[in-house]
């Protein structure tokens, strides 16, 4: 009988001991991620019923415009990091037999912040049930994700200079120009002409909206194509420096291409906010100078302030 229990514990040791020293298979299926899969990616059809609003067909337009440039991957929960479109992600850990939980949050550099990237805050996640196989490439484009905005995202603030313009000359006796409504590419834009005849310069403000104070995001978003450089900062009623300016940050000439960029406002809002309440009212401030004896041209679309509670 120990004889044949020996025999029975050999084999069963031996079939451990090969099975360990199989190589596991280390084929990938690459996951095939680019900008244009996140190109009208944001369905806004019930946003104003979801989120008791009454934007029109232009505002709803401009919250699904986004130029997102990095994607955050999970597969079957599993973080496989956060790549720069357009992307092919290699995942191992799959089973061709079996369909996959892949989630793609979209994402984009935050302004300001070096090589931050920060997963766009404001979407519902969008899980899909796929098949991967290895050795092959799953192309997002054949299914691409759709997203909802959440029901917990506020636009306090937003400027589509459809018709006309809530941004005034800070000091009119100074530096008169603001915005005007123009028609750029057949959409309606923002756009403040500087030239010798004129001025050289700009410093407008908009109307004051009332944003969150403490465990919220708060963003700025902007679409732009300038011929100079961009201040962006806020006014806050504050109890010590009701007129001050903050600064939020920068935006750099583009003056061929339309850019889209992002501010983190929390950080500001919660540092020179007055001490008491839960909200604060802001003015947004936009500056900027051209060259003298040229004409430069300014373009700005689309500035929404969005915010959501994070705790």
């Amino acid at each position: 009988m120990n004889k044949y229990i020996y025999l029975i514990v050999s084999v069963i040791a031996v079939t451990i001991f090969f099975n360990s020293c199989k190589k596991p298979d280390l084929t990938p299926v690459y996951i095939h991620v680019t900008p244009e899969d996140f190109e009208n990616c944001i369905d806004v059809s019930n946003f104003n019923e979801t989120h008791d609003q009454n934007f029109d067909q232009e505002q709803l337009a401009a919250l699904t415009r986004h130029k997102f440039t990095h994607v955050n991957v999970y597969v079957n929960n599993k973080n496989i990091g956060c790549w720069e479109l357009p992307c092919k992600v290699p995942v191992l850990d799959v089973n061709s037999n079996d369909s996959s939980t892949l989630i793609l949050l979209p994402a984009f550099p935050l302004t300001g912040m070096g090589n931050t990237i920060m997963g766009y805050p404001f979407l519902n996640i969008c899980r899909q049930k796929v098949i991967l196989q290895k050795g092959t490439t799953y192309e997002v484009s054949q299914n691409p994700p759709k997203y909802v905005y959440s029901e917990y995202a506020r636009v306090p603030y937003f400027e589509t200079f459809s018709n006309s313009t809530s941004f005034t000359a800070s000091y009119p006796d100074r530096t008169p120009l603001t915005f005007l409504p123009v028609s750029v590419d057949g959409k309606n834009v923002g756009e403040i002409v500087m030239n010798d005849a004129s001025s050289q310069s700009f410093d407008v403000s908009s109307t004051p909206f009332v944003a969150p104070v403490g465990s919220y995001r708060v963003m700025l978003e902007v679409r732009y194509r300038s011929d100079c450089n961009i201040d962006v900062s806020m006014k806050m009623a504050t109890a010590y420096n009701p007129h001050k300016a903050y600064s939020v940050g920068g935006i750099f000439k583009s003056p061929d291409e339309w850019k889209t960029i992002h501010f983190d406002l929390t950080p500001t809002i919660n540092g020179y906010h007055s001490g008491a309440g839960s909200a604060t009212e802001v003015t947004l401030v936009l500056s900027g100078a051209g060259d003298k004896g040229t004409e430069s041209r300014v373009d700005i679309d689309d500035i929404k302030v969005i915010y959501i509670r994070t705790a």
